[in-house]
């Protein structure tokens, strides 16, 4: 379960997570990630995919991009979240740093989520079912 108290007046919902690469077991990185309940998929940036050393798979899957439609690669990766739940599953490879790390769907379903409001900040509960 996770508990965490985030500034209210934040436009973005960004949690810390801890990716892994556990095929290689070689890199682990610590970033906050885009609480994104409107991803079907969680993902990573290119750049995040090449230094985490992950496997990079073209499974023919395309993303609409502002200004076109672009291909886009899968790679095996896990997510820690601050709680200690665990993801070990494909994740989008984003050709954008933008947001370097998006938690989607893919996971947030998997689990109870929920935000309360209380003055100056947000109440953000997540919990595995």
């Amino acid at each position: 379960m996770l508990d965490l108290d985030l500034p209210r007046k934040s436009a973005l919902l960004q949690l810390p997570v801890l990716l892994r690469n556990t095929p290689a077991g070689k890199a682990t990185y610590t970033k906050l990630a885009l609480w994104d309940t409107g991803a079907e998929m969680s993902g990573l940036s290119e750049e995040l995919a090449t230094w985490l050393q992950l496997e990079l798979r073209d499974v023919g899957m395309y993303m609409q991009s502002a200004s076109e439609t672009v291909p886009v690669k899968v790679a095996n990766c896990q997510f820690e979240l601050p709680s200690g739940e665990t993801f070990e599953q494909d994740v989008l490879i984003l050709p954008t740093n933008d947001t370097p790390v998006i938690v989607g769907m893919d996971i947030i379903k998997q689990g109870f989520f929920s935000l309360r409001p209380e003055d100056d900040i947000l109440h953000f509960h997540y919990e595995l079912i």
